[in-house]
């Protein structure tokens, strides 16, 4: 007859039963004190034309609400239908800290016959008030112009941008022969006027050099050529 195998049957002990409730306990606790923690500091980075108090208001941060109320609101969402803003990112630490990273779109130009704030990808505004330093575009410009245009002034370094009171669209023309087509005369804020030519646009990037070298004199400064020996200032008569 074959012997009888004996099972051992552990008998559960409430004491490790216990102190595992206890610790699921505590975690628990601590993630939901971290969630119903409100926010202690909020930081915002990338902006230029946004202000700090513009973005907390659409966020609906301005009373520092819990980590919890941020992720249920979709505080991204919001901050993203501001029309300047082209993505926006949120990180929060378990200390309380909100980080804010943002990516403005590129203000281009005010189109003056579309009354429509021109930035970066062709997006047209309709607020023109809030942002300063932007050029006008007072002419109406050819379709096939009017795209390149937009593309050459991502080129333009932002300084140089702001330095730009009148866009005008003046094709360069001989003989009743347009000669230059993407060619456009620039009203600056200093009172010169500059010559551009789409093609080559990173030409303005030397103006605030250039101009360093003009002992305040006005005039036209023609930077137009694809060869910098070639760029010319002439003194207003």
């Amino acid at each position: 007859m074959a012997a009888t195998k004996k099972v051992k049957v552990k008998k559960l002990s409430f004491k490790r039963l216990f102190i595992l409730l206890l610790i699921l306990y505590f975690i628990g606790y601590f993630i939901y004190s971290i969630f119903r923690m409100p926010i202690k500091n909020i930081y915002i980075k990338g902006s230029n034309l946004l202000s700090d108090n513009d973005i907390i208001k659409v966020a609906e941060i301005q009373d520092y609400p819990s980590i919890f109320e941020v992720l249920k609101n979709n505080t991204t969402a919001k901050i993203k239908s501001i029309p300047l803003v082209k993505d926006a990112k949120i990180r929060i630490n378990i200390f309380g800290k909100l980080t804010i990273t943002i990516d403005e779109y590129k203000i281009l130009f005010w189109d003056n016959n579309k009354q429509k704030l021109i930035v970066e990808e062709g997006v047209e505004l309709d607020d023109s008030n809030n942002y300063l330093g932007v050029p006008t575009l007072i002419n109406e410009v050819p379709e096939n112009i009017y795209k390149k245009l937009t593309k050459a002034l991502l080129k333009v370094d932002n300084e140089v941008l702001s330095l730009i009171s009148e866009i005008e669209y003046s094709p360069s023309i001989n003989n009743d022969q347009v000669v230059d087509n993407n060619r456009f005369i620039l009203k600056m804020n200093d009172g010169n006027i500059v010559y551009a030519n789409l093609l080559n646009i990173k030409n303005l990037n030397h103006y605030i050099e250039i101009y360093s070298t003009l002992d305040n004199q006005k005039g036209y400064l023609y930077l137009d050529s694809s060869n910098e020996e070639n760029f010319y200032f002439k003194r207003f008569e």
